[in-house]
């Protein structure tokens, strides 16, 4: 079949789940299109070795071909704006549609059921999407028959990573962590966190690797951290750098929009001894005190990363479970036929009209709402209110300043981002500048 994947770009995870089942998929036809400019090309260039064909940015005549050709349209969803003005534009266009939802759907960005009951079935990346809370048990249980587990770990093979041989004790104590470098997903606390463990044993070094975000070195300056954290900025010998580690962090936002988390899963594969935070994501991988440690609190977390850093026996059993349960667990082969079977049921259904304004609306404000909670759509609503009057700037001004922090950012599904792409909507526009003015 053909099968069309719309995603606003193929960086990072999001990259490496579609270019790696695009390229383990030899049954269908696979392209995919590129809604923005991408900054990182890696999964590009891995998908035109491999004869895939990948389109940035076509007009609308092209794109619109692309529709009317394709068997089966998948859309990558993580509430980017970009996206929700594609399915708007179709919408009147007889598909069969995907979704691909490579957050979890659980807090910001939110999936809400009506977004989800759209589509002609759905592709999530992580069990614990079925846990939202916002759904009632009869919407969980209709969703669930529509839908099915593919993992966002592309051609991810676990058994080919090498596998840390050495645990032995030693006076300085590496510690790593591979992943995001943004508060919207790392915990809020992380700094301090490490601070805990460091305070508790002075021979930890905590070694990050990833994009560098001014935050987190200013708050590693802040606590007297700069000996004990260091930067390794983007690297792509990451194996290498597992072999290397003792012991290996993973702590997340409380509020995350985590799902497959490829970097959990490879420090895994390389048999790590691994410290989780206690999320829902996390523990839907992470079985504690058997391939891993969970802990709710920074205390927790230098206890129990001493206790690990003093106990061979305990790094090595933690380390070759951690792997062992990948490789059984995280196998490519599953991951794909799970991938093909949603596709060949859908495949049998008519192509049909799809309204998307019922459930996200038709202006770029209500699509940035479509992602919130009920909390946070009642407080945007207000803002938008209270605009009409430029009297009561002062007045949300001081209110933004209780948003949480992924609201404020200049990406995922901020209302920075929302302004960004969608320039002429002036709600968007004013909340966004006021954003910025409550950091200042």
């Amino acid at each position: 079949m053909k099968i069309l994947h719309i995603t606003a770009h193929m960086g990072s995870g999001v990259g490496k789940a579609i270019s790696g089942m695009a390229v383990s998929d030899c049954q269908n036809e696979n392209i995919i299109v590129l809604l923005d400019q991408p900054e990182k090309v890696d999964h590009i260039k891995r998908c035109e070795l491999h004869g895939i064909n990948v389109i940035i940015c076509p007009d609308s005549d092209t794109l619109m071909k692309l529709v009317l050709k394709a068997d089966i349209i998948v859309v990558s969803w993580w509430h980017h704006p970009l996206l929700y003005r594609f399915l708007v534009s179709i919408e009147n266009t007889p598909t069969r549609i995907v979704l691909w939802s490579h957050i979890n759907g659980l807090y910001y960005p939110r999936l809400r059921f009506n977004f989800a009951d759209c589509f002609d079935s759905c592709i999530f990346t992580s069990e614990s999407t079925f846990w939202n809370e916002e759904w009632n048990e009869s919407e969980k249980k209709y969703i669930k028959a529509k839908s099915g587990l593919v993992y966002g770990m592309g051609d991810f093979r676990p058994e080919n990573f090498q596998s840390k041989s050495d645990y032995n004790l030693r006076p300085t104590i590496k510690v790593g962590y591979v992943g995001s470098l943004d508060y919207t997903k790392l915990h809020p606390d992380f700094v301090s966190f490490l601070k805990a463990a460091v305070d508790s044993n002075h021979n930890i070094v905590f070694e990050i690797a990833g994009d560098i975000i001014g935050a987190i070195e200013k708050d590693v300056e802040r606590y007297g951290l700069s000996e004990n954290v260091i930067f390794l900025g983007y690297r792509t010998d990451i194996q290498s750098l597992h072999i290397s580690w003792d012991a290996f962090i993973y702590l997340l936002n409380p509020f995350n929009f985590a799902t497959t988390e490829n970097a959990l899963l490879e420090a895994m594969a390389s048999a790590l001894p691994i410290i989780t935070s206690s999320g829902f994501v996390e523990k839907s991988i992470i079985r504690n005190k058997e391939t891993g440690i969970t802990v709710s609190s920074q205390e927790e977390f230098a206890t129990e990363l001493n206790r690990l850093m003093s106990n061979l026996e305990m790094r090595k059993e933690l380390g070759l479970k951690a792997r062992a349960y990948v490789i059984k667990n995280y196998n490519i082969d599953s991951n794909c036929n799970r991938y093909n079977d949603i596709l060949n049921n859908v495949l049998e259904m008519p192509k049909r009209e799809h309204c998307f304004t019922k459930a996200i609306g038709k202006n770029a404000f209500d699509w940035f709402l479509s992602g919130c909670g009920y909390e946070e759509t009642q407080k945007f609503r207000s803002f938008s209110e209270k605009l009409k009057n430029k009297e009561n700037e002062k007045m949300i001004l001081l209110e933004t300043k209780d948003i949480k922090r992924i609201y404020k950012g200049d990406s995922k599904g901020s209302v920075g981002q929302f302004s960004k792409y969608n320039p002429e909507d002036a709600v968007l526009q004013s909340i966004s500048e006021l954003m910025k003015k409550s950091q200042e």
